[in-house]
């Protein structure tokens, strides 16, 4: 009788160790699953907002050519008696105006979506695709 309570603790003790050693691998590999996704999120958050930060600095520099462009056109414009042509040319003034008040938008909030970021470029893209387009209708 002393005997089979032995083997019957001795039995007891081994399986509870067992699930102890189990339970504690399988808590250090969900420590480190949630450690790993979150450094995977942070690496990619980290990523996409530069790629962001690169689209900004190339909508500046279209910007600055496609001002400068335009804006040499002004003496033309005031000397010029055509008021479809002032108007014409102011339209692209305030295009140029609505990019460089979107470019300084998207530089100064870092809290916006990529979708919202994406809107945002795009619309300032084809503002200055339009201003480009007026500046080639008034240089021809």
């Amino acid at each position: 009788m002393k005997r089979s309570r032995l083997k019957l603790f001795k039995t007891t003790s081994l399986t509870i160790s067992l699930l102890g050693v189990i339970l504690i691998l399988i808590t250090i590999g969900v420590i480190a699953y949630i450690g790993v996704s979150s450094l995977t999120s942070t690496v990619s958050d980290t990523v996409s907002s530069g790629a962001s930060y690169d689209q900004i600095t190339s909508l500046q520099s279209q910007y600055a050519n496609t001002s400068n462009k335009y804006l040499s056109l002004n003496e033309q414009m005031i000397n010029s008696n055509d008021n479809n042509l002032k108007s014409r040319y102011n339209e692209g003034k305030l295009k140029l105006s609505e990019a460089k008040t979107t470019i300084s938008s998207l530089e100064t909030n870092n809290e916006l979506s990529d979708e919202e970021i994406k809107a945002k470029v795009e619309s300032v893209q084809n503002n200055l695709k339009e201003v480009n387009e007026l500046y080639n209708q008034f240089a021809s």
